[in-house]
């Protein structure tokens, strides 16, 4: 029997037996699987991870802030990933915050607006806004009706941000339309 010791050339990740054993017991759900499929794919030797935008994969693979976080939490656990891995919660926060307070200055009214339910993001005289990411359109949905029901007057309106995805765009506005709600979004670059 001869064994071939040539090497492989070109791009791959060397999933090693101990890297899936540590994959197969960590029971990872669906998202966890493509968010980890995805860093292979843009780093498949793991040394470049410091060059990732967390917007970018949030958008791109289609999961929520939590579920990125979440995942990279046990990723890092499992000493899947360097501990410096990027962890940038504030760049999501503070464009949020900046749109928010944005359209405040637009629109007037009163931010952090406290209710049984948690936090409006903008309360004006006439509307409830709920500002999210175009990948937590479902999230801002599940809000702005429980929001929206503190204020029964006012119109509802979620206000999203990120790539634009015409796809995703054209789902959430169809949807929300169903429940009386206006869907606004504008492109932000991170």
């Amino acid at each position: 029997m001869t064994h071939n010791t040539t090497k492989i050339q070109g791009k791959f990740y060397p999933l090693t037996p101990d890297v899936a054993k540590k994959l197969r017991k960590a029971k990872l759900t669906a998202a966890e699987w493509r968010f980890w499929a995805y860093l292979v794919e843009l780093d498949p030797y793991g040394d470049r991870y410091h060059d990732l935008n967390t917007l970018s994969i949030i958008s791109e693979i289609d999961i929520s802030k939590a579920t990125f976080y979440r995942a990279i939490a046990k990723f890092q656990e499992l000493k899947l990933l360097p501990e410096w891995f990027p962890l940038d919660k504030a760049q999501y926060a503070d464009i949020e915050r900046g749109i928010r307070d944005r359209l405040k200055v637009e629109l007037g009214g009163e931010i952090e607006v406290i209710t049984a339910v948690g936090r409006i993001d903008l309360l004006t005289a006439i509307e409830v806004i709920e500002i999210k990411n175009i990948s937590n359109w479902k999230e801002a949905l599940g809000k702005i009706l429980a929001y929206s029901s503190f204020f029964p007057e006012h119109s509802k309106r979620i206000h999203l941000f990120g790539h634009s995805d015409l796809q995703k765009m054209a789902l959430a506005q169809a949807t929300c339309s169903e429940f009386g709600i206006t869907v606004t979004f504008e492109e932000v670059e991170s």
